[in-house]
């Protein structure tokens, strides 16, 4: 089975995972009181597709030009940690009903896509390029999440 498939799977799986487990449609996250600026929210499912696909594409990039010798093994380790910690949000902040676990999840996840977009860029410029997604919306989210915890007092 080619990598690309494997990594496929792997990225797919992790994605829908942290949708199956939890919704955030869930009524305690839909009252939350949110900024009046969110009029967009309807997009954040697409906006995150598109995010997820784009780092699932440069890390079968960076797989596909690393060394058939030294597979860079501890990349797609931080490519996986990333979406790990992106698939959790959505349950640490429903299920456990923790916006400060979701803000640091948030933010771990960005700050980490920095990392391997800087560590990626020596393999492939286009595979880093594809971070620039997640390196926007990254922060975006994460200022909602902190947002969402001032707006709610006590619910963090």
């Amino acid at each position: 089975m080619k990598a690309r498939w494997i990594i496929t799977a792997v990225s797919a799986a992790l994605f829908f995972g942290g949708s199956l487990l939890t919704s955030l449609r869930d009524p305690w996250f839909q009252n939350l009181q949110r900024p009046n600026w969110l009029t967009f929210e309807f997009l954040i499912p697409f906006i995150w597709i598109f995010v997820w696909a784009c780092a699932t594409i440069s890390a079968i990039i960076v797989w596909e030009r690393s060394s058939k010798r030294s597979h860079p093994w501890y990349l797609m380790g931080i490519y996986a940690a990333i979406a790990l910690l992106t698939s959790v949000y959505s349950p640490i902040v429903v299920e456990f009903r923790s916006l400060t676990g979701g803000l640091i999840v948030g933010g771990l996840a960005t700050v980490l896509v920095y990392i391997l977009a800087f560590l990626v860029k020596p393999i492939s410029q286009k595979a880093s390029w594809l971070f620039l997604p997640y390196a926007l919306w990254g922060p975006i989210g994460t200022y909602l999440t902190w947002l969402l915890i001032q707006l709610n007092p006590g619910v963090s």
